[in-house]
């Protein structure tokens, strides 16, 4: 009996190297790597972070949240069959061609094949397997269905309010009204693999008392990959307390789904599980409408406020990394010096060349001190950047 056991977790993990979905999100990580890394270096003319080191920072949050989703799912017993593992990843694709990480969400895909099932008309092909996926949309338990929905807007709302803050990428934008504001970009993309039950004729693990909460007698495992994309450009705030609401938006989310999945196992099943696609689809679009509208319509807050030079950004493991100094602070002065600009903060660096204290202008205008020895190599590569309009490459937003 454990060699079986053993047996179908083995083809279930077989299952996630089949899903050409797996092999979409590994590219589009390193595509939206590329691209983010682009951006620091078009403001900055250096990266902050690189995809070798984003890749670690997502290996264990990805791993967390598939184990998460795994204990729920395979615990509680929701199996979904193989034709609508074929429509989920197929709802996958689609926004694949958005070609845009903020859409790329197994809410949206998971909620659209679940709308798509409740109208899916039965209908057959040339083709046998094209059929057995048919039958298996048509027949499938739209409540089962919406459970897995609430558990992956779950997922995704845990994924963004713990991990979603790691690792923000600076840039230097140009307002509408043509200044050089700051902003911090949220980057993520995680890749989840969560087991969930198939439904299966031949050997696989058998139904025991209450579980599965799916119906049917022999049940094998689907290792699912899951991508989960976050993309938040944050410029009316520091990014971590805008990175919460986000999460915080998400949570409410998965509660609203939970309240009318729940709903539907005692009155208006089919209602309640349309209703409850339908949310999932349209508050993770409104999600990323609201984005726009916040950076659109608040006042920018990394702006020159002509008292020192604003802190955007940080480069890790370098000598300002370990100042204690944060993003968003100002540095009033350098070696007791005043600097307005990049170039006298470098200078007044000089005037000490063994040692660096600086005056800092901490959030709520309170001067602190911040000193660290620094090494002739670190003169002109101390790890601090600017909102430096006069020496930066500046790129507009669209």
């Amino acid at each position: 009996m454990v060699q079986d056991g053993i047996m179908v977790i083995l083809k279930g993990i077989l299952y996630f190297f089949c899903n050409p979905v797996l092999y979409f999100l590994i590219a589009g990580f390193f595509l939206f790597g590329w691209q983010r890394v682009r951006r620091e270096r078009r403001s900055f003319g250096l990266k902050v972070y690189g995809v070798f080191n984003s890749v670690m920072v997502m290996i264990v949050p990805s791993l967390l949240l598939g184990l998460i989703g795994t204990i729920i799912l395979v615990g509680v017993g929701i199996s979904l069959p193989v034709g609508v593992i074929v429509l989920i990843t197929a709802c996958y694709f689609l926004t694949f061609c958005v070609v845009q990480l903020r859409f790329l969400s197994p809410v949206i895909a998971v909620g659209l094949a679940l709308i798509i099932a409740y109208f899916f008309a039965d209908f057959s092909t040339p083709f046998d397997f094209l059929n057995r996926w048919i039958a298996d949309i048509n027949h499938a338990s739209l409540q089962d269905m919406g459970i897995v929905l609430t558990v992956v807007t779950l997922l995704e709302a845990v994924g963004v309010l713990f991990w979603g803050g790691r690792q923000t990428s600076p840039r230097l934008i140009t307002s509408n009204r043509g200044k050089k504001v700051g902003a911090h970009e949220a980057y993520q993309l995680w890749i989840v693999p969560v087991f969930i039950l198939i439904p299966t004729a031949t050997s696989g693990v058998d139904a025991i008392s209450w579980w599965p909460f799916s119906a049917g007698h022999s049940f094998g495992l689907c290792l699912l990959p899951l991508g989960i994309g976050f993309q938040q450009l944050i410029s009316h705030s520091l990014p971590l307390p805008a990175i919460r609401q986000s999460g915080r938006w998400l949570l409410g989310t998965t509660i609203l789904i939970a309240l009318f999945i729940g709903i539907s196992f005692f009155y208006f099943r089919d209602e309640c599980l349309l209703v409850a696609a339908a949310i999932a689809v349209l508050s993770r679009i409104g999600f990323v409408l609201w984005h726009y509208r916040v950076h659109h319509a608040y006042s920018f807050f990394f702006t020159n406020k002509g008292n020192g030079l604003m802190v955007v950004g940080i480069i890790p493991n370098s000598p300002a990394d370990y100042m204690n100094v944060k993003i968003g602070e100002i540095v009033d002065k350098v070696n007791g010096r005043s600097v307005r600009a990049e170039e006298d903060f470098y200078h007044a660096l000089q005037i000490n060349a063994a040692y660096c204290k600086l005056d800092i202008l901490d959030y709520g205008g309170e001067v602190r001190f911040a000193k660290a020895p620094v090494y002739e190599n670190d003169l002109h590569n101390i790890g601090f950047l600017f909102l430096e309009p006069s020496r930066r490459v500046v790129e507009k937003v669209k």
